[in-house]
């Protein structure tokens, strides 16, 4: 008896401890672009009256505090003076210049004016760079049946994390591209598309008997050589013999020349 009250016991310790590690339920994820603004929105509503808000991310933010004819606003750590904005009637927090450290949780408590009542909205910032034109690069292995294997590799300048690559016209997913062309094929142009949550850009590429320098795009390419060789062996006989025939000629006449 004591073992299963003990065994309850451990499974509410563990459960206590994973629900403190869980990050909090957010009211809002938010994607920033590096360099760029985010906007969390705290919406106060007409006719809300508010004592303060206080803004929090691992330690305090900023400390909002209404005043006549607007608000003021307090930045509390570093990182972010000079970089914070409020708008003045929905109270919402612009942060400006946004870097990747920026990204995390932020926490808004509002304090009602005449009410003991706080209501939190937890916000989730992650932040991304706008992606670079990605670079598609190619490579092609000839099979004995004439057909190209043909690989297509599609990357950015810098890996960025949540990047998700589209190929078209074939839909693939993913930023390998797998692709067989044979010499009767005509061209055809395949365009690559990276994109984050934020941002997206495009490459393309035309692939057009992209093989045709390999010996298996010509089946009798060992054999014409040694067809041309014997052309042109057919085709010296000839002059040779019309070179020594003249030759002859010039020598009979020397010695002609010389017995007068």
């Amino acid at each position: 008896m004591a073992q299963h009250h003990l065994w309850i016991w451990l499974l509410c310790l563990q459960t206590w401890s994973e629900a403190i590690e869980r990050e909090p339920d957010c009211s809002m994820v938010l994607n920033g672009i590096l360099g760029e603004s985010v906007t969390l929105p705290v919406d106060i509503k007409d006719g809300q009256k508010i004592n303060n808000i206080a803004w929090t991310s691992k330690s305090s933010v900023a400390f909002v505090t209404p005043k006549v004819g607007g608000h003021e606003l307090t930045v509390t750590q570093d990182i972010y003076k000079g970089r914070l904005e409020v708008t003045n009637q929905t109270y919402n927090l612009i942060i400006r210049n946004l870097r990747m450290k920026d990204a995390g949780t932020y926490k808004a408590d509002i304090n009602e004016k005449n009410r003991e009542k706080t209501i939190t909205k937890i916000y989730c910032l992650q932040i991304y760079s706008r992606l670079a034109k990605p670079k598609i690069t190619k490579s092609s292995i000839t099979s004995l049946n004439n057909t190209c294997n043909i690989t297509l590799t599609c990357s950015v300048e810098e890996e960025e994390k949540n990047v998700v690559y589209s190929w078209s016209p074939s839909g693939e997913e993913s930023n390998v591209l797998q692709i067989f062309h044979s010499p009767m094929d005509q061209k055809l142009t395949y365009t690559c598309t990276a994109s984050n949550p934020v941002s997206n850009n495009s490459d393309s590429v035309t692939v057009q008997q992209p093989c045709t320098d390999s010996p298996s795009f010509h089946p009798y390419h060992g054999v014409l050589p040694g067809g041309l060789a014997a052309l042109s062996l057919l085709m010296l006989i000839p002059v040779v013999a019309l070179l020594f025939h003249l030759y002859k000629r010039r020598r009979g006449r020397i010695v002609l020349e010389g017995k007068i």
